[in-house]
């Protein structure tokens, strides 16, 4: 059994990527997915779980008591906060092309932004484009930091947190971009074969197994380039972190925020993930949910002498 995995392994990731692709353009539309919500996410995540189970990874950190956290957000921020955030995003997505040009679109028609296969490159490198901007302003404006920081406070990456944050801070970076791109004008069908490969990848992303991805590093977000983002130590060089893409590594490699050091071709990887501050992950989902950590501590002490008298 053991000999059989190990033969599988260097196949195992880009075969894993092939099928949730396939599921994301294919089954997205059909009768099932119609009628169960999310089902192409949760099925993703099933196959993600089944490949940790089945290839261990060997710096890898029991997440157990942590899993009634984790299933709670991602049920929250997966069949709650997407739908809504991005219901509300709409608005105000829509506002600036409707002043501007008077129409719901940036752009009048889809054969404006060229032929069918040209929107199928340009359409994941602008969703990644605004993905990757959102994400780095959300290392560096310190409110959104904090939103952020709860994501950064697990201490291995596993397909179960992957949903692991604050609603404003997932929607931000995950609900926002898809509505901007969908009301850019490119063709449907460019969406979801160009788009759906960036948000595979991402999906792909916090998959806890130890499988080494290869040359597909250079391309996507695999777990391999993620967890160095997730590093405690901020690798030397870099103020806030690295590796921002979330989906493709394009735009870290053109601004000079990529890293993933190799030592003899295969990737080095950080031996802790955490908060770079040093703070714990919280293991109840209505702590980070209310921001308990950022509120006013109400302790005698806090309140000064008056307070305890």
């Amino acid at each position: 059994m053991r000999k059989a995995l190990a033969s599988l392994a260097l196949l195992a990731f880009p075969l894993a990527f092939l099928l949730l692709y396939w599921m994301h353009v294919y089954l997205e539309g059909q009768p099932i997915a119609k009628a169960i919500p999310a089902f192409v996410t949760f099925v993703s995540l099933a196959v993600l779980i089944l490949l940790e189970q089945l290839f261990h990874y060997e710096k890898g950190v029991s997440q157990k008591r942590l899993a009634l956290r984790d299933i709670a957000s991602t049920a929250f921020n997966v069949l709650v906060t997407g739908p809504v955030m991005r219901t509300l995003f709409v608005p105000l997505v829509i506002f600036l092309p409707q002043a501007l040009f008077g129409r719901k679109l940036f752009f009048a028609s889809s054969a404006e932004l060229g032929p069918l296969g040209l929107q199928m490159i340009l359409a994941p490198l602008l969703y990644e484009f605004f993905r990757y901007g959102i994400h780095r302003v959300q290392h560096i404006v310190p409110f959104l930091w904090e939103l952020h920081s709860y994501h950064h406070s697990v201490t291995d990456l596993k397909t179960i947190n992957t949903y692991v944050s604050h609603p404003i801070d997932w929607a931000l970076r995950n609900a926002l971009p898809p509505v901007i791109l969908a009301y850019v004008g490119f063709d449907p069908t460019a969406i979801l074969f160009g788009a759906g490969l960036a948000t595979t990848a991402s999906l792909m992303s916090h998959c806890g197994a130890g499988l080494h991805a290869g040359w597909l590093n250079r391309v996507f977000v695999t777990p391999e380039v993620h967890r160095w983002h997730h590093s405690v130590k901020v690798p030397e060089g870099h103020r806030y972190s690295v590796n921002y893409g979330v989906g493709l590594v394009l735009w870290d490699q053109l601004l000079g925020t990529f890293y993933l050091p190799t030592k003899d071709g295969v990737p080095v990887q950080p031996d802790k993930l955490g908060h770079p501050g040093g703070i714990a992950d919280e293991p109840n989902y209505f702590k980070l949910l209310f921001l308990t950590r950022y509120l006013p501590k109400f302790s005698k002490a806090d309140r000064g002498p008056a307070a305890r008298t």
